[in-house]
This record gives C-alpha cells, structure tokens and sequence, in this order.
C-alpha cells in the first residue's frame, strides 16, 4: 500500500478541498503572517492579480462606453462626492438679487438685499447586479493557457451603466419623502417643445434647433447645448441639402454657435430629441461609490460571487422661477 502524503506547507495555511491543493497564507510586508481587523487570517485569493486585473478593467471599460450622456455630465466637471451614509441629496435654489448699488464711496449707506430659498432632493440609491463563476471554470482556463472569460463582467458592467444612462433620461421611481428621481425627459420646469415636422423632410431640421435655442434663451438658458436624438432622426440629419451648399442637416445644426454636439442615443425614442445645458445650475451627479467590482468566496470554496456596483444620481435643477435648462422635443 502506498502511503499518500500532503507536502508540508506553512503550519497557517489553509487547505482547498476543491483542488486538493493548499492556499498558503499571506504575509505582511515585513514577512509576518497577515490578520484582518477580527484578528482572521488573511489567505490569498481565489484569483491572482492578473486575472482579477482582467476582469476589474474589463468591468471599467464597458461600463465607460456605455455612459454616454452620463458620462457627458461628469466630463463637464459636475461631480458632486458624498458618502453611502448620505441616502436623500438635497439642495437649495436662491432667488435672484436685486440690482447692485453704484455709489462713489463704499461707506454709503445701501440698501440690504437677501434672497429667497427653495430646497429641494432626490434618492441616492446603489445600482448593481451580480455575476459568478465557479472554481472548476478558473481551473480550466488555466490549465489550457487561455485567459479568464469576462462576458459575464462586461454584461454586469453595461447594465448597470445603462441603468445610470436611463435614470438621467427617465427618472427612477425610488422614493424617499415622496420625492423620486426625475430625468430628463420627466423633470418639471423643462421646455416640452414640438418639431417643425418629421424630419424626414430636411427642411423642418434646422428650424426646429434655431427654435429651440431662442425659447430657451428667453428661459435665460442661453447654452451650450448637447443635444441627445433617437438614431433615426441622427441618420436622417445626415442626408443633404439639394440647395448647392453641400452639407448636411446636421453640419447646418451644429453652426448654431450654441449647439455644442448632436449625437444618437438609444435611449431616446424615435422621433425626440433632448437638449441640456451643461452647467452646475441644471445638473449635476451625485456620486457616492464610482462604478465597481465587489467579490466574495462561496463558503465551500468552490466559486467566486461578484456585484458590480455603483451609488449615484443624477440631480437635475431648475431656477427659482421653476424652469429647467432641459429641452424635450417630441414630432421629430
């Protein structure tokens, strides 16, 4: 009979019965065996740091392509950073001032002016969805040299990316105090406007835009604007003039000097358009946790959970007068 014997590992090291083999234990820095705040062992993980790389980035970079108007905001600068113990974002909206004194000498007396405040707020929920997958998997894809699949970490990361996409368009029913999230398209105060016709018909395009641009204008919302259209009208806005010019809609569109860009977005539907200026006083995000990837073992060992994860909302604003600098158009 042949005597089976396990080689001799670190006194701490822990055995992993799926692969009959041992997971030693990890060591600090200065090569003492490292502890968790409750005084556990620290083992090393299910993944190495290459795969784990793999799938982290994997998770960033999908995510990154779907934020499209999302990620517009946070481009502009209009981050706000919090805490996941902030759950209800609140802010305030002033009146506007009186006039300023002009006067020869600071010491004369003026007259004192304070303005008016209304506050308002919105959830600040967590969006996130799960994925897994077992240790039999990792093992074979080590064993044949191929690299770990990330197909299910990218499907997680556009869906919860999407979802942050469809909340700055259409809002979120997650109450709190009875005020939800609003978007876009559903915020009160913004401008609920109407094509010159279908754009099918090239010579209703430009008309609408120079329409747009002069009611907001009159709102005191003077741009710039990026403009988010359902794919349909984008490709029609690409046919062009038969007038000798030589350009299409939109090259005409984007000469408005207030127009900034005009890119489809699957999100919107067929026949709208949505227009925003991009500014601190008609939106921001709320951010309490930047999209990521959280992981956890099975408790037998045998597979790795992952949640792919991010808390923040969009706020989107209007003045004190109650108008947002948000153009929804519909009949294009």
């Amino acid at each position: 009979m042949t005597l089976q014997v396990d080689i001799l590992q670190d006194a701490d090291a822990v055995r992993d019965f799926v692969t009959n083999s041992w997971r030693p234990a990890q060591f600090s820095k200065d090569g003492q065996l490292a502890y968790d705040h409750r005084g556990k062992l620290i083992t090393n993980a299910f993944l190495n740091q290459e795969e784990w790389t793999r799938i982290d980035s994997a998770v960033i970079m999908r995510a990154q392509q779907r934020l499209g108007a999302f990620g517009d905001v946070l481009s502009a600068g209009l981050l706000q950073t919090t805490t996941l113990a902030e759950e209800y974002s609140k802010w305030k909206v002033a009146s506007e001032r009186i006039a300023a004194d002009v006067t020869m000498d600071f010491r004369t007396r003026v007259d004192e002016d304070r303005t008016e405040r209304k506050t308002y707020g919105v959830p600040l929920p967590i969006i996130s969805t799960k994925f897994s997958f077992g240790r039999r998997e990792l093992i074979v894809a080590r064993a044949s040299g191929s690299q770990i699949d990330t197909t299910e970490a990218e499907a997680a990361a556009q869906a919860v990316a999407e979802m942050a996409e469809v909340i700055l368009f259409d809002g979120s029913t997650v109450a709190i105090q009875g005020n939800p999230i609003y978007g876009y398209e559903n915020v009160a105060g913004n401008y609920d406007g109407t094509a010159e016709g279908d754009f099918g018909t090239l010579s209703n395009i430009y008309p609408t835009f120079t329409a747009m641009v002069t009611v907001m204008s009159g709102r005191r919302f003077y741009g710039p604007w990026n403009v988010y259209i359902s794919p349909t009208q984008y490709f029609q806005m690409l046919a062009y003039y038969s007038d000798g010019s030589n350009q299409t809609a939109l090259q005409r569109v984007l000469s408005i000097p207030s127009i900034r860009s005009v890119v489809p977005n699957d999100l919107v539907a067929a026949g709208e358009f949505v227009a925003a200026q991009l500014t601190s006083d008609v939106v921001d995000i709320k951010q309490a946790m930047p999209i990521q990837t959280r992981r956890w073992e099975s408790p037998d060992g045998s597979g790795v959970n992952y949640c792919v994860m991010m808390a923040a909302t969009p706020r989107i604003k209007t003045d004190y007068a109650g108008y947002s600098g948000v153009a929804y158009y519909t009949g294009c």
